[in-house]
C-alpha cells in the first residue's frame, strides 16, 4: 500500500495544528538546548548506556515510549519507536522546559491508574493495542495527551540532531531525501505553491 506524500506545506500546517493545547511549544531556542543536550549524550555514551535517560526513569520512558507508539504507530512503515522519539522527548522535558516533567508525570500516573483498572495491575505498555488506543481515546483532549502527541510527532520528524528521527526515518515517511543544500526546482513539496502561482 502506498501512502500519498503531503506537500511539505500542508505537513507543517498540520504539524502547527497538533501544538495546540500542548503544554510546550517548542521554539527554536529549545530546540538549540535539545541539540546540545543530545550532542552531550553522543559524548557520554557510557554514562548514558548506565542510566539510559537523562530525565526520565526506565518505568517512565516505557510506558510514554509505548504511548508514542499508539500515536505513531508501526505498520507497513516505521514509527515513533524506529524513530526513537522517546529520545527527543527525554530531551526537552529534560531541557530548559522542564516545568513541563511534572504535569507529564502527573498524565503519566493517572493513565497508569486507568491501565491497572482496565487490566488488573497491569501497565499501559503491556495492554494490547486495542486497550490501549481506547485509554487514549478517553484522554486525547487533555494537556498530557496533547503534550505527549506534539512532542512524538516533533520527536519522529525532527532533525536527527535532536535526538529523535533515527535514521532519518521520519523523513522517509514523508517522502524527503535529506541534504545538506537544495538547488531549484526544490521538488514535490513545493508543487502546491507552483501550482497557485499558475
Amino acid at each position: 500500500m502506498t501512502r500519498p506524500l503531503l506537500s511539505r506545506r500542508t505537513f507543517l500546517q498540520l504539524t502547527g495544528e497538533a501544538a495546540r493545547g500542548s503544554l510546550v511549544v517548542l521554539s527554536l531556542p529549545i530546540l538549540f538546548s535539545v541539540a546540545e543536550q543530545a550532542k552531550a549524550a553522543q559524548h557520554g555514551a557510557a554514562q548514558i548506556a548506565a542510566a539510559g535517560f537523562k530525565t526520565l526513569g526506565v518505568a517512565e520512558a516505557t510506558e510514554l515510549a509505548a504511548m508514542a507508539a499508539r500515536i505513531i504507530p508501526s505498520d507497513e512503515t516505521p514509527g515513533a519507536t524506529e524513530a526513537g522519539a522517546i529520545y527527543f522527548i527525554d530531551n526537552v522535558l529534560g531541557s530548559s522546559r522542564s516545568e513541563v516533567l511534572g504535569p507529564v508525570r502527573e498524565g503519566l500516573a493517572a493513565l497508569a491508574g486507568e491501565a491497572a483498572a482496565a487490566s488488573g495491575g497491569g501497565l499501559f505498555s503491556a495492554l494490547s493495542a486495542e486497550q490501549q488506543d481506547g485509554l487514549l481515546r478517553a484522554i486525547e483532549q487533555t494537556p498530557f495527551f496533547l503534550t505527549m502527541r506534539y512532542l512524538t510527532i516533533c520527536g519522529t520528524f525532527c532533525l536527527p540532531e535532536f535526538g529523535g528521527n533515527r535514521g532519518g526515518v521520519g523523513y522517509q515517511l514523508v517522502g524527503m531525501d535529506h541534504q545538506h543544500a537544495w538547488t531549484a526546482p526544490y521538488g514535490y513539496y513545493d508543487a502546491d505553491y507552483a501550482e497557485k502561482e499558475e
